[in-house]
């Protein structure tokens, strides 16, 4: 997962990446549609203190680019389609909340990683192409009414990933460098959750509440609470490694829940 790989390794001393807070919500009925809810903020106020100069004119107090969030959809996966979308505000973040509604589950693919898309403050506008680390879905009607939805992350490194050793970046192990990232990242939050519109029979998921799936969410003011668990991360998380070979140094890791690589739940 290369959010993880590039957080825990603070390849660089300031990164865009750190003003954002993306929560994305999966509702799926047990025909195979349903909706995607994401909701991605940016902290407006760190965005233009690093970055001046970077608004775009012309849409004052107006934080929805939708035509942004329909190449969005487009990027979900065939028959993706923005039903709505508002502005949204948590504290000194500002961005917009849509909902895209979809026919078929085993056509959409959702991003691993934050983006910007919706936002009409320009700062980092979303690639045009399919997101590189998808989480795919594949739904199957079963002979006793149920249906099992199965979960894919991306196990390996992208293409693009860097298997390389980083160089340079802040000295971890410097309590004032330490202070300024967690500052930096103060409020950085990725969330996708999977919420199935019925009840759950049977699941191999480790975060589940009620008919709700938790299959990543980071909080990075949780993670630099603990500066020791941190720095063993730092040391044991490289660049190239899989998802598969992350995960056991994340249990008991206040900030961090990531499941998969393949994550299936029955329901009906």
């Amino acid at each position: 997962m290369r959010t993880l790989r590039v957080l825990l390794l603070i390849a660089a001393s300031a990164t865009l990446t750190a003003c954002i807070n993306s929560t994305t919500l999966i509702k799926v009925k047990p025909d195979g549609s349903g909706t995607v809810e994401q909701t991605t903020l940016v902290n407006t106020g760190a965005m233009k203190a690093m970055m001046p100069g970077m608004t775009q004119p012309g849409q004052p107090g107006n934080p929805v680019n939708e035509a942004d969030l329909k190449r969005t959809a487009e990027r979900m996966g065939k028959g993706v389609r923005l039903v709505s979308a508002e502005p949204a505000k948590l504290g000194t973040f500002e961005g917009s909340k849509a909902i895209f509604a979809f026919d078929d589950i085993n056509l959409v693919q959702v991003s691993q990683d934050p983006s910007m898309s919706g936002s009409s403050d320009g700062f980092m506008a979303a690639p045009p192409q399919p997101p590189e680390n998808p989480v795919k879905f594949t739904l199957t009607k079963n002979a006793g009414g149920t249906s099992t939805l199965t979960v894919q992350f991306q196990d390996q490194p992208g293409p693009a990933a860097n298997t390389e050793k980083p160089q340079g970046g802040p000295d971890m192990s410097d309590p004032t460098v330490m202070n300024m990232v967690k500052t930096m990242f103060d409020g950085f939050k990725v969330a996708i959750n999977l919420e199935v519109l019925g009840s759950i029979v049977k699941t191999n998921a480790e975060y589940v509440e009620g008919s709700r799936v938790t299959l990543m969410e980071m909080d990075l003011g949780l993670l630099f609470a603990d500066q020791e668990k941190l720095k063993a991360l730092q040391g044991k998380i490289g660049p190239g490694a899989s998802l598969s070979e992350v995960k056991p140094y994340l249990k008991d890791v206040k900030g961090i829940k990531i499941d998969g690589p393949m994550v299936s739940v029955e329901f009906k």
